[in-house]
Parts: structure tokens; C-alpha cells; sequence
């Protein structure tokens, strides 16, 4: 039986990031001067590899485990995906993020990018802070077109508030953005393609806006407006499954499925195994017939994995 594991954090510096990883999640991140928008808790990306933090694997990079102990730790079945299939990050938003849209996979062909389905969950949100997912029904690929070019996209994205524990699901395709004043937990498709629409009419210190992808991004809307034709297209076709556990203080718990790895990831409270423990926002991989995990207190984590 193995234990859980841990990765590195890997922080990137974001315009629009701040200091919440340290003020509401208590990290040591690696300066308080930095705004730091993201942190990329397990990535098998060559512009960001995990190294694993803790055990017996300590000091190996994901990729290697993917690559040479794939169905010893991870599960079998998995021969399709060339690299860890998922990507986990912690998302600081002090500003609004970019309106952007991933690709469905004709589009992601087409442009040369990687499909991205990815899902949301709130840690912490301000009062007033707001979650933009979905254009309007009556906007046409003209409206939005016109819209984003003109700086207007605020006008056409529908938005909405989401408390702390509520969740998000942004298939590719579909229009979204993150409002200032969140903190985010997200776990996605192991892709790195974004296509940005609107950016808040922000300019950097000589005046410039940062680069839009309208073409890119108007492919990816129309593909997903013709996928979404079929009722059962978003339910028939997951990518990951994600699932909520609410756990009493002192409950044992190890993922149903003891043939397949598992994410979990500490939306409330902590959890604590061989010595270690971990708190809100920290992400743990689970491996094939994984230790249990212990709550702390009342908590809440959440499961996910690929099928």
C-alpha cells in the first residue's frame, strides 16, 4: 500500500494576481512583493514540471513517474495520454482575468492548440466579486465580433456571484472569466491553450493592450454552439470526473476505486496521513491503492481523476 504524495508549488507571477496564497491560505510564497496569480500544484508540462515534495518518490519530476511507473502508481488504462492528464492550480484573482475561451478539439486541431475542459471551485470570494461564464442567447458570432473588437465584450457576457464552496464547470468553448476578488481552486485538462477575447481595455506601461486571438476564439464559440445542439453533450462527454466529500472530524477516507490514481484536493479544513497533513487550497495525489487520508476537522475535499 502507498501513501499520499505531495508535489512542489510552482508560483507565476500574473498582472492581474496578488497575495491571497499567503494572506488567506497561510503559504510562504517567495516574496511579498510579487503579484502571484497562479500556483501550479501538479503539472506535467515542460515549461512547469512538478517534482514531487514528499516519500518515497521524493525529488522525481511527474513526468518521469507518468513515463516509468505509470501503472504501478497511476492505474492501468492510461496508454492514450502521453503525459499526466490533468493540471491543478490555485487561481489569485486581485483583478479581473482576461475573457478567453479554450478549444473544442476540431478547433484545437485546426489552430495547432490542446483541447481544455476545466472546472472552477470558489475558496474565497469578496461580496461584490463576480464569475463570468456564457454570452448572451441573442448575440451572434457579428455581435461578438463587433463586441470584442470595440472593447465592449462587458456587455455581452453574462455573469454572476458564486460563494465560497460553489463551483463552475467551463467546457471548452464556452466564454468565461474570472472577476476580481477570488481565490479559485481549478482543476483541468492537462493544456496550456487559451484565446483571449477582451482584456478590460488594460494596457501595460507603454500603452499596449495585450494580444487578442479573435479568430482563434470565434472558431472555438461556433464549434461549441454546434456541439451544444445535442442535449447530452456535456453530460455523455466528460473529460474528468470531480466529486465533493464532506468528511466528520476523524474520518477515514480512500478513493472507491483503489485500481486508478485520484487528485484530492482540500476545499475546507485539513487532512492529515503518515505524519503529514494538509490544508485548504493543497493538492494530494492519491496513488493505486492509496493509504487513507484523515479529517482533521469537519472538511471538505474534493476527488477527481480520469476515466
Amino acid at each position: 500500500m502507498m501513501q499520499p504524495f505531495r508535489f512542489h508549488s510552482i508560483y507565476q507571477p500574473r498582472i492581474w494576481g496578488g497575495q491571497h496564497m499567503r494572506t488567506l491560505l497561510g503559504r510562504d510564497l517567495p516574496d511579498r512583493e510579487t503579484a502571484y496569480g497562479e500556483a501550479w500544484e501538479i503539472s506535467d508540462r515542460p515549461e512547469a514540471m512538478s517534482i514531487v515534495k514528499e516519500g518515497e518518490w521524493e525529488g522525481l519530476p511527474l513526468h518521469r513517474l507518468w513515463e516509468e511507473h505509470r501503472e504501478e502508481i497511476f492505474g492501468p488504462g492510461y496508454e492514450r495520454f502521453p503525459r499526466f492528464p490533468l493540471l491543478c492550480k490555485i487561481l489569485d484573482a486581485r483583478e479581473n482575468l482576461s475573457v478567453q475561451v479554450h478549444p473544442p478539439e476540431r478547433t484545437a486541431e485546426a489552430w495547432g492548440g490542446e483541447v481544455k475542459n476545466e472546472v472552477w471551485y470558489v475558496l474565497h470570494a469578496e461580496p461584490d466579486a463576480l464569475i463570468y461564464g456564457g454570452m448572451e442567447k441573442s448575440a451572434t458570432e457579428q455581435d461578438i465580433y463587433r463586441a470584442a473588437d470595440a472593447g465592449r465584450m462587458d456587455q455581452l457576457i453574462r455573469s454572476a456571484h458564486l460563494n465560497a464552496g460553489e463551483h463552475l464547470y467551463i467546457p471548452a468553448g464556452l466564454v468565461h472569466a474570472i472577476g476580481a476578488g477570488h481565490l479559485i481552486a481549478e482543476i483541468q485538462q492537462n493544456s496550456d491553450t487559451t484565446y483571449r477575447l477582451y482584456d478590460w481595455n488594460r494596457t501595460d506601461a507603454s500603452g499596449r493592450g495585450r494580444e487578442l486571438h479573435l479568430e482563434q476564439a470565434l472558431d472555438s464559440i461556433r464549434e461549441f454552439r454546434e456541439l451544444s445542439r445535442d442535449p447530452r453533450y456535456l453530460s455523455d462527454t466528460p473529460h474528468f470526473t470531480s466529486r465533493e466529500y464532506r468528511l466528520d472530524r476523524g474520518e477515514r477516507f480512500i478513493p472507491q476505486d483503489p485500481s486508478r490514481f485520484a487528485v484530492l484536493t482540500v476545499l475546507r479544513g485539513g487532512v492529515a496521513w503518515d505524519g503529514r497533513e494538509a490544508r485548504q487550497g493543497e493538492f494530494i495525489l492519491s496513488p493505486v491503492r492509496s493509504a487513507a487520508v484523515t479529517a482533521a476537522e469537519r472538511d471538505t475535499v474534493l476527488l477527481s481523476t480520469t476515466v
